[in-house]
This record gives structure tokens, C-alpha cells and sequence, in this order.
């Protein structure tokens, strides 16, 4: 029997492996959502490719950002390609109603993936998958009617017996109970910045764009063999987006940018 298992355990999130090629920071205030990303890609086993990618993308008024196992050209698995069949479609209904038609199109496909991986990439899979590791986070963010909406999902593996797979799903989400004026969300390699926005005085004096920049330049600098340039950054209000910084290979914004009524 295949599974999905909802878990707000705060020990899962806390001893899971957190070794991943990808630095990723959000930080949400009530007036404003601002993500960014490096741009490195590697490999299954670390090494760096010589490539780079756009990891947030625009679906409609919300925006996804993608940490881990995102796609598998020898399989077709996509996690782009499954946000925007769950997030673009549907406008009538809401953000957290897509998000959980997204939990059900993601847990449906990892479960396929993962049986994949096993079968035909062993040492893959033991390296990156088994073990109660993290191996795939998604933020997903914007504004419907006026408020801040952040969803953070992780996925880790579960092993039943030799034959069953099942995968658990972590929320993290910031929404009408999150606390703070400024909260930070942050995905993939983090050790470098984890607790620096806290422990400097005046840290988001410059505003949240400056601040998410500086925390990502942070981590390029102490993990450069994981974590690289150019830097991608988008400011999302309750009256549009911005990108305050984007590469050639982000797609352009695409409408509707404005916050919707579901």
C-alpha cells in the first residue's frame, strides 16, 4: 500500500540530513514576499555541472521555489511541470486548496520516481534518498486578497519493508498563525546564515531585498563548491512582482502578477 504521511514533527526536521546543491532564502513580512536563488547545478554526488539554473518560477500569482530531486529527464518526473498542472489551473479555487491538490500530484509521482531511483540507480538512491534524509523541498508563496501565503513543503522517504515505499510530507508553512515581523524561510545548504539575520543588529535595515541577497552571497562564499552566482531575486506585494535581480533564463513574469480572489 502506497502512503503519505503528514508529519509537523519539529525532531524530523531538525536530525534529517540537510547536505544539498542549492541555497534558496525567503523572507515574508505582511506587505511583502521576497525569494531568491542561486543559480548552480549539480549533480547527484555534488560535483558542479556546467550550467545554471532559474529555480523560482512564476504560476499565475504564485511562485515556486525548488530545493533537491525537481526533475529526472530519463523518467519525465517534474516537479515544474506537476506545480503548474496543480497551482495554474483551478483559479477559482484557493492557494491552499491548489497546494494540497499539489501535495497529492507530487506524493503520486515520488512514489514512481522513488521505486525508479531504487531499481535502476542504487547508489543514487541509498545516497541521496534513504536514511531519513531531505530530499526534496518546494516553497510555494504569494498574496490572495491582501495576505501573505508561504507554503513549505519537505519530502523524505519511508521504508516500510524491502518492497514499500511510502513518502512523508513536512509542512513548514507561514500563514494566518505565523509569528514575527520579518520571518525567513530557508531551503538547502543554510549552515553559513543560519541565525545571522538574528544575530546582526539592523540586518534588514536595507530592506528585505538587500537582505535576502546578502544571506544567499553569504553561503556562495562558504560553499562555493555547492552553492553559486548569479544570484535571482523577486519582490511579490499584494499589487504585482518585481524582479529585482533575474537571469536570462527566468521566464519573464507572467500575468495575472496580482494577488486573486479565489
Amino acid at each position: 500500500m502506497r502512503a503519505l504521511l503528514f508529519c509537523v514533527c519539529a525532531w524530523m526536521l531538525l536530525h534529517a540530513s540537510s547536505a544539498r546543491a542549492t541555497t534558496i532564502v525567503v523572507a515574508r513580512t505582511a506587505n511583502e514576499i521576497v525569494i531568491g536563488a542561486d543559480s548552480k547545478v549539480t549533480d547527484a554526488y555534488g560535483n558542479a555541472l556546467n550550467r545554471r539554473a532559474c529555480k523560482i518560477r512564476q504560476l499565475g500569482y504564485l511562485f515556486l521555489a525548488i530545493e533537491g530531486l525537481g526533475i529526472d529527464r530519463q523518467t519525465g518526473f517534474s516537479v515544474p511541470d506537476i506545480a503548474n498542472k496543480a497551482l495554474a489551473s483551478n483559479a477559482s479555487t484557493s492557494a491552499s486548496d491548489r497546494v494540497s491538490v499539489l501535495m497529492g500530484y507530487l506524493v503520486s509521482g515520488l512514489l514512481t520516481e522513488l521505486s525508479h531511483l531504487k531499481t535502476h540507480e542504487p547508489q543514487t538512491y541509498f545516497k541521496k534518498i534513504e536514511g531519513g534524509q531531505l530530499f526534496l523541498r518546494i516553497v510555494v508563496a504569494g498574496f490572495e486578497n491582501g495576505r501573505p501565503l508561504l507554503f513549505v513543503r519537505s519530502f523524505r522517504a519511508l521504508q516500510y519493508n524491502p518492497g514499500q515505499i511510502g513518502v512523508a510530507v513536512i509542512p513548514d508553512d507561514c500563514l494566518d498563525d505565523c509569528k514575527g515581523a520579518i520571518v525567513t524561510r530557508f531551503l538547502g545548504e543554510s549552515d553559513a546564515i543560519e541565525g545571522l539575520p538574528e544575530e546582526t543588529p539592523d540586518f534588514w535595515k536595507a530592506g528585505l531585498n538587500d537582505g535576502v541577497r546578502r544571506l544567499i552571497e553569504t553561503e556562495i562564499a562558504a560553499r562555493s563548491e555547492y552553492v553559486g552566482p548569479p544570484i535571482d531575486v523577486v519582490r511579490i506585494t499584494p499589487t504585482g512582482v518585481q524582479w529585482i535581480q533575474k537571469k536570462s533564463e527566468c521566464s519573464d513574469s507572467q500575468p495575472p502578477a496580482k494577488s486573486q480572489k479565489p
